[in-house]
């Protein structure tokens, strides 16, 4: 779960360890299958419905649901039992169709606001535990943080997720530290100082990290407004990079984000 700071030559890609073959094939098929079920059924739905609807072994598809949760293309919900697609997956297709995210407008705000600033720029959602990058854009500078569009961060230890817990409850919020620190091991903040720093996050509106994941890193975020996801699902947008580059720019920054944003609502209208 970490980010790393890179030069251009240092990025490279790790070799896939899977093998393609046909059953990757199949699965790729399966993959795409539970997308169009809820394509065409648009609501949410529990494993053994998709399960009956597409003819699939209710093991597989179980392993498949949790594996396309896990990557944040499929957002879980715990008291029902059901699925529903992520706004990672309505980012696919962006550049492709209209809608808020989807005619490729929220990109285009991201990729402004990268070019202005010089900063890596990314939205997150919840997924979990987590709060997971659905989009990110990189800064085109010689020494530049990498981020992956699909990586996590702990959703009561980081910029996004503090900005994302900002319409929770107090009682939620710790009930989540606990959950948090029950499923990662190492994980011991207490749940008082996460409190405080979504309560930051609502008095500031917008929360910066320092080294929360990285050391020398951080990140500025603030909560997109509501209805930028059709699901209504909060949103974070932030910048990442060194942190006495946010901390010395962080006035500017968050001012350039909060400009983005009013001309991104303009521009929805």
């Amino acid at each position: 779960m970490r980010s790393t700071r890179l030069h251009d030559a240092q990025m490279v890609s790790a070799p896939d360890p899977v093998p393609r073959s046909a059953g990757a094939v199949k699965s790729a098929g399966r993959v795409l299958q539970v997308l169009e079920f809820f394509e065409d059924v648009r609501r949410p739905a529990r494993a053994t419905e998709i399960s009956e609807a597409l003819g699939m072994p209710q093991s597989s598809t179980s392993i498949l649901m949790r594996s396309l949760r896990d990557l944040g293309y499929l957002d879980y919900d715990h008291a029902t039992r059901t699925f529903l697609p992520s706004p990672r997956v309505s980012l696919l297709g962006a550049w492709l169709d209209g809608g808020p995210i989807r005619d490729g407008r929220l990109t285009r705000m991201m990729e402004r606001l990268t070019a202005e600033t010089g900063k890596t720029s990314f939205v997150a959602a919840r997924s979990g535990i987590f709060a997971q990058y659905i989009y990110t854009v990189s800064s085109t500078s010689t020494m530049r943080f990498h981020i992956t569009i699909g990586a996590r961060r702990l959703l009561v230890w980081s910029a996004a997720g503090f900005t994302l817990m900002t319409g929770m409850e107090d009682a939620e919020i710790r009930a989540l530290t606990r959950r948090t620190a029950a499923e990662i091991p190492g994980f011991h903040a207490r749940s008082d100082d996460v409190v405080a720093n979504v309560e930051r996050a609502r008095r500031k509106g917008h929360f910066l990290s320092r080294g929360l994941v990285t050391q020398g890193a951080g990140a500025i975020a603030l909560r997109l407004p509501e209805g930028v996801d059709a699901a209504g699902r909060p949103l974070a947008l932030a910048f990442g990079g060194l942190q006495e580059e946010l901390e010395r720019d962080e006035d500017q920054l968050v001012a350039s984000m909060r400009a983005g944003v009013a001309d991104f609502l303009q521009a929805a209208e």
